[in-house]
C-alpha cells in the first residue's frame, strides 16, 4: 500500500527539496502527488507561493504549457506496425 504524501519519513525529501530550491530562487513553492490523488504543497512566502500556484494555473488553462513527452517510443514506429 502506498505511503500518504504527509507521511513523516517523507519529511527529510521535502526538506532536500526545500534546501535545494531555496539554494537557486528567492521564492519558490512545490506540489507533489502520489498515486492516490493526495497532494503535498509547500512554499517558502505565503503571497509568492499563492501568485506562483495562480500563475501555474493560468499557464496550465491556457494552454500555453509546452511539454515534450518521451515516451522510449517513436510515435511513428507504432504506426507502422499496426
Amino acid at each position: 500500500m502506498p505511503r500518504s504524501v504527509i507521511d513523516d519519513s517523507y519529511d527529510p525529501i521535502y526538506d532536500q527539496v526545500r534546501g535545494i530550491l531555496g539554494e537557486h530562487f528567492e521564492n519558490y513553492c512545490f506540489i507533489v502527488m502520489n498515486s492516490e490523488g493526495e497532494i503535498f504543497f509547500d512554499y517558502n512566502h505565503l503571497p509568492a507561493g499563492k501568485m506562483l500556484i495562480n500563475e501555474m494555473q493560468y499557464e496550465v488553462r491556457e494552454d500555453n504549457l509546452e511539454i515534450e513527452w518521451d515516451f522510449g517510443v517513436d510515435p511513428d514506429d507504432l504506426e507502422e506496425e499496426e
